[in-house]
């Protein structure tokens, strides 16, 4: 149960996951609280491991002593090592297809602001998405004078397949729909959906459409980024948005878009970016003629040490394999879910499927409020969270630090609450 200080550098680590996926080791990377079991920090607000600690000190320190010579000389350098690590870890060959932002709410919020629609088309979306995403297309819509729609996935969470959530979303869209916008995994129940396979469907739709009225999808993708692995291609959608400091565990206060390079001029930038564009501007008064993530991206000064450190983060859960991270927080998250299931007072609102799930699990005790029950559990030294929503629930979120040991003892507190 134990979480200890990290006394082993780096290259240790990256060398004992990459042959033996050392769960251990990697563990040891978090300064967490040795006090409590973790159950929420990967979906909340991450923890940072100590490669990503060790950058961001040595960026801040660099900064404290020289700031001027030392930003000039590496704010735009930096940035790019940022979008070349963010590509490759999506498979993106053209890293200018990414563009940084501070979390999933600004990514969302720059492309819907971005967006030009008129006021015969309309935005397409679950009503039981997150607010942030949810309050962007609204925005939007008022802008813009489009309207807006909110639709149904599912009726009950224990019928659900991968088949009945594309047929629902494919059929939503109407000769109006110009946006289809998508959480990859609701973090409200931890339902993960189809968004590969919504996305093929989508792009059969938009061969019989003019490019002025083909749909574009846009997925907030905060709570698979990091757990799946699936290419930004495979993805098959006009834009992922994401945080990169929750599953990632990355720096707080970072995130990426990533766009397809057509899709990319279908968005005016909202905030004026500080990138080499702004010098192009000043010196030649010359503007790229192709929009990208770099344009998108705004400027402004931002926490740098924080943003360049992202490099490390991506470093470091590509020194544990892609394949490995998935594997562990799906066994995790199968083997707590199973044994939720399995108690008579307690009501699993996350499929087991882990064709339908990823890293949150979402459930609720009887006889108590999701309050009660997030208080009772953090009274055993249990963190987990409620859900921000109007139905809301308790939630666990096992990530690559937790341990099988510490699930158990979880469970346990959870089991003697049986009236």
């Amino acid at each position: 149960m134990l979480m200890r200080t990290s006394t082993i550098s780096p290259s240790t680590v990256e060398s004992a996951v990459v042959h033996q996926t050392d769960w251990e080791a990697i563990r040891r990377q978090f300064r967490l609280s040795p006090d409590y079991i973790h159950l929420a920090s990967s979906q909340f607000i991450a923890s940072h491991p100590e490669p990503v600690r060790l950058a961001i000190e040595a960026y801040r320190n660099e900064i404290d002593l020289n700031p001027v010579q030392y930003t000039l000389a590496n704010e735009n350098k930096r940035a790019q090592r940022v979008r070349d690590a963010a590509a490759d870890y999506l498979g993106i060959l053209n890293p200018d297809q990414i563009a940084l932002t501070d979390s999933t709410t600004m990514g969302l919020g720059l492309l819907y602001m971005g967006l030009t629609l008129t006021k015969d088309q309309e935005i397409v979306a679950p009503e039981d998405d997150y607010y942030s995403h949810l309050e962007a297309i609204r925005m939007c819509a008022r802008r813009t004078g489009a309207s807006y729609r909110h639709f149904k996935l599912y009726n009950d969470l224990n019928t659900v397949t991968v088949e009945s959530l594309v047929t629902t979303v494919i059929e939503t869209i109407t000769d109006k729909t110009r946006v289809v916008g998508l959480s990859w995994v609701h973090s409200n129940t931890g339902i993960k959906l189809p968004i590969r396979r919504i996305g093929e469907e989508i792009a059969e739709l938009n061969k019989n459409r003019d490019e002025k009225t083909k749909v574009i999808f846009i997925v907030d993708g905060v709570h698979g980024f990091g757990v799946e692995t699936e290419t930004f291609d495979e993805l098959n959608c006009d834009f992922l948005v994401t945080g990169t400091h929750k599953w990632l565990y990355g720096p707080r206060g970072t995130g990426i878009i990533a766009g397809r390079d057509d899709s990319w001029q279908l968005i005016d930038p909202v905030i004026p970016t500080f990138t080499e564009v702004m010098d192009d501007v000043i010196q030649h008064k010359h503007r790229p003629e192709r929009m990208d993530g770099k344009q998108m991206t705004p400027g402004g000064f931002h926490s740098l040490e924080h943003r360049w450190a992202l490099t490390d983060a991506f470093k470091f859960v590509k020194s544990i394999g892609k394949e490995q991270i998935k594997e562990r927080i799906h066994s995790l998250n199968r083997y707590c879910k199973e044994r939720l299931h399995r108690m008579d007072h307690v009501t699993l609102h996350t499929p087991i499927s882990e064709l339908l799930s990823a890293g949150i699990i979402a459930f609720e005790v009887d006889g108590y409020s999701t309050k009660q029950t997030v208080a009772h559990l953090l009274s055993h030294r249990i963190v987990c969270t409620a859900a921000p929503y109007f139905l809301s629930y308790a939630r666990f979120t096992p990530g690559i630090y937790n341990t099988f040991e510490e699930i158990d003892e979880a469970l346990r507190v959870i089991a003697d609450m049986k009236e």
